[in-house]
């Protein structure tokens, strides 16, 4: 036992010299962890270099391809976009733009096949359907477009989607009043009226496109809705005065006209524009001291009826005097008026509200006769023939 343990037993030189060969693995290991992690921030520097270096080439490309697309130059773009994507190929909206560039350069074909490829990816992307839509519209695929606004108007939008969805649906009935699907655009139209928030220039523009769109009533709603914000805009009063007058509204036209004329911006408006609503202004006037109102006296209300009558009666005078034969619409007017009294006393007319009510269908139903066999009338015959589409709506308010 004591022999094992002599010769187990180390040397202080032999201990020594463990401890330094302990000492230099150590050193030796710790110099490769150092390596190693130098390595590693070196590398990660690299790539990290070699990424931005990227990026910034993309955005540069990026940029050259956004404003060549603003200077209508779309082959420029396609060629920028698409050296763009060499550094960027995850860039969706990249995609999109390059899309876009293709389809502003007259390669429709390119770009829907290519918005269709990024459509598979991304299925309820608002900005793609959108995109598809346009496009549709344009190679005249309704349905396809139809299809493809309704998508948008479904599908998700980065940002703003509230904002985005207003937009996609003013614009499709846009493109519904060009193909003159009214009725659809009307749709579309109060949907966002409904929808939209309490600002001016968004019910004018609305207001605006339900003008197009043949629907003057709720037009004049928005208009006056419009017309609560201070200060008013001229173009507010215009449209308000526009839609009036053409609903037969001529008492309300009037107001609307009068405050049109009356705008510190008026007189800075084109000439043929201030001629335009200086014109109603005279024919809502004249109207007014035309129309038989149930707001006159009885006597003044008979004396108006017995003027229109002689002037009908005198425009279809005229229109028989010129025809060598009476067309049978003609004869049949002037066998409705021999039917009436050929002498009337404004004592028997305030007397007799049936027989006021039946000359003033016929002066109405003989301005419309004489308009379609002798062509567009003019003066108080204009005058009365307007009167005559809605007569109860020219003093509503």
């Amino acid at each position: 036992m004591a022999v094992l343990q002599l010769r187990s037993a180390l040397t202080p030189e032999e201990r020594q010299q463990r401890q330094t060969l302990i000492l230099r693995d150590t050193a030796a290991l710790l110099s490769l962890f150092a390596i190693a992690i130098l390595l590693f921030f070196i590398t990660l520097f690299l790539f990290h270099s070699f990424s931005m270096h990227r990026r910034e080439l993309a955005q540069r490309w990026h940029t050259r391809g956004e404003k060549a697309l603003q200077a209508n130059q779309p082959l420029v773009a396609i060629d920028a976009l698409r050296s763009a994507l060499a550094y960027a190929p995850d860039d969706e909206n990249l995609e999109i733009e390059l899309a876009e560039a293709l389809a502003a350069a007259g390669r429709t074909e390119e770009a829907v096949s290519y918005f269709n490829t990024l459509l598979e990816s991304h299925p309820g992307n608002g900005m793609i359907n959108l995109q598809l839509a346009r496009l549709a519209a344009r190679q005249g695929e309704e349905a396809t477009a139809l299809d493809h606004y309704q998508a948008a108007l479904d599908g998700t939008w980065e940002g703003d989607g509230y904002i985005r969805r207003r937009e996609v649906r003013l614009e499709l009935a846009q493109y519904l009043i060009d193909r003159k699907r009214y009725d659809r655009a009307r749709n579309q139209l109060l949907i966002a009226a409904g929808n939209a928030p309490d600002e001016v220039n968004i019910e004018l523009q609305i207001a605006g496109l339900l003008e197009r769109a043949q629907d003057p009533a709720n037009a004049l709603h928005l208009y006056q809705k419009a017309l609560q914000h201070k200060p008013t805009k001229l173009a507010v009063l215009e449209g308000a005065a526009r839609t009036a007058y053409e609903l037969n509204r001529f008492l309300q036209a009037k107001e609307y006209l009068e405050r049109t004329l009356n705008h510190a911006e008026f007189e800075r408006q084109p000439a043929e524009d201030q001629a335009q609503f200086r014109n109603m202004l005279s024919d809502a006037d004249h109207i007014l001291l035309l129309y038989p109102s149930f707001e006159l006296s009885a006597r003044g209300r008979a004396e108006r009826i017995l003027a229109s009558r002689k002037i009908a009666q005198e425009r279809l005078a005229a229109c028989l005097s010129s025809k060598s034969t009476g067309p049978p619409a003609l004869q049949t007017l002037a066998d409705q008026w021999q039917h009436l009294p050929a002498t009337l006393r404004l004592l028997q007319l305030e007397e007799n509200p049936e027989m006021e009510q039946q000359i003033m269908q016929l002066v109405y139903q003989t301005e419309q006769v004489t308009s379609q066999q002798c062509g567009a009338p003019s003066g108080n015959d204009a005058l009365l023939l307007k009167i005559g589409h809605a007569p109860d709506a020219v003093e509503q308010q």
